[in-house]
């Protein structure tokens, strides 16, 4: 990159320094700095003496001093270019050691972006940049494009038991923001706690603490959380398919979660990934005046896509979408109208379908490898999702084994690592990102590992 008439670059030479000297101590602080990175293409020396009010001659000089001193790279043909091996003090992120890439990532609840429709979400993008108006280009409502929540209340309604309205509807950058606008909401209302499920996604402690409130951990089993007389301001849960035991919270459980009074907020992450049955209905269909629903294309899509929706109760809408505003003023538009159209069209449906028909491949694989090389260590969770626990003699020490497993080129995740306090060991184990091809060999590295080191042992 150049510069241009508006640079920063500014020459003050210090008390008896040349202009020579302080051109070329000037670029160089600019170098050593990190202001001027590796590849920066610097103006000629006619350009840089007329920005800075000098003779081409100082320039000259003083781009060829420093050439000799290894800061930039000169040729005839073009301006003159920072050194790669200019910069004598890297950051501590570029000294730091790389981490080795894993042979096989097994790492949970993360999906095959290889999967992502991109025909199909490109021709959503042009379709969304012929067709928008030029007030949908303006400031618009922060609950999101009208359209998209109508298509998104019939959706949820349709597929998860939702039951809600699109003015009741915010569309979000991904669960994280939509959690976080809920969180700041109920802190202004005076809400002091909330209860979440252990284990449950570390992620989701650090959001709770950052917003200036306290998680209440409260105990899963496999029928979900176990509901007790002290439930905190609200409560936070995965029902379909909770992350990270697989479990599905029953029906008895629901209700009493729901008799207890207390706001629930339900993070329905991979509700669309059911294997050998209909999707359980969303908790929100039993309560929609009681539970704050949150969805998300993370898992159907990308992550990266940033858009997610927040279904909330009649009596925190507006203040949510208060909230939105105050954030962000709403969503990318371009995005909402591309996942309209994926709506409209039914292409969304349709991969979804195809999707999910890859992830069961995947999960039907590892069951089967792991009935052949660890045939003891049973996996629990419905077949849904993007994971499956594999729990671990008790006692062991599942974040070492998880570590030892990743130095034979396998990458699991610990139990452990999810709880407040310490529970049952064992491997939170995701066929995601997985081939079919990829996880028998995989399986059978951890049996491998299993039995020179002893420190996988099954239940």
């Amino acid at each position: 990159m150049a510069f241009d008439e508006s640079s920063w670059l500014r020459l003050e030479p210090a008390s008896g320094e040349t202009l020579r000297a302080a051109l070329a101590r000037t670029l160089r602080e600019a170098i050593t700095s990190g202001a001027l990175r590796p590849g920066s293409r610097l103006p000629s020396s006619r350009a840089l003496a007329t920005q800075l009010g000098v003779s081409r001659g100082v320039a000259t000089d003083a781009i060829a001093q420093l050439a000799a001193q290894g800061f930039l790279e000169i040729d005839a043909r073009r301006a003159p270019v920072v050194a790669v091996t200019a910069v004598s003090h890297p950051s501590p992120a570029a000294r730091a050691p790389a981490r080795p890439t894993p042979r096989y990532d097994l790492s949970p609840a993360t999906p095959d972006v290889t999967l992502f429709p991109a025909r199909a979400w490109g021709a959503a993008m042009r379709h969304a940049l012929r067709t928008a108006s030029v007030r949908a280009l303006d400031y618009g409502d922060p609950r999101g494009e009208p359209g998209l929540r109508e298509l998104l209340a019939e959706q949820l309604g349709r597929t998860r038991g939702v039951v809600t309205e699109p003015d009741r509807i915010i569309v979000v950058q991904g669960t994280a923001q939509g959690l976080d606008l809920v969180l700041r909401v109920l802190r202004e209302r005076g809400a002091r706690r909330i209860a979440v499920e252990d284990p449950s996604l570390a992620a989701l402690h650090r959001r709770i603490e950052a917003n200036l409130l306290q998680p209440l951990p409260k105990p899963v089993d496999a029928r979900g959380i176990v509901v007790d007389d002290s439930m905190g301001d609200a409560v936070l849960v995965t029902p379909a398919h909770q992350f990270p035991t697989g479990a599905v919270m029953s029906g008895e459980r629901r209700r009493e979660l729901i008799a207890s009074g207390a706001l629930v907020l339900e993070d329905d992450y991979d509700g669309e990934f059911r294997y050998d049955r209909e999707p359980v209905r969303a908790l929100q269909g039993l309560a929609p005046h009681q539970v704050v629903y949150f969805g998300t294309v993370s898992k159907t899509l990308a992550p990266s896509l940033r858009l997610g929706w927040v279904a909330a109760p009649p009596d925190l809408a507006d203040e949510l979408a208060h909230a939105k505003l105050l954030a962000d003023f709403g969503s990318p538009i371009l995005d909402q109208l591309a996942l309209r159209r994926l709506l409209e069209t039914g292409e969304y449906d349709r991969h979804v379908r195809r999707a999910r028909a890859v992830y069961r491949r995947r999960r039907d694989a590892l069951a089967i490898a792991l009935a052949r090389h660890l045939p003891d260590m049973e996996p629990r969770g419905i077949s849904a999702g993007l994971h499956v626990l594999l729990p671990l003699q008790p006692g062991s020490d599942d974040v070492a084994a998880a570590e030892a497993a990743e130095r034979t080129g396998v990458c699991v995740d610990a139990v452990s690592r999810y709880a407040f306090t310490r529970g049952e060991p064992g491997f939170v184990v995701g066929y995601g990102r997985a081939h079919e091809d990829a996880i028998e060999p995989a399986i059978s590295l951890l049996a491998e590992e299993r039995a020179r080191a002893g420190g996988l042992h099954g239940t």
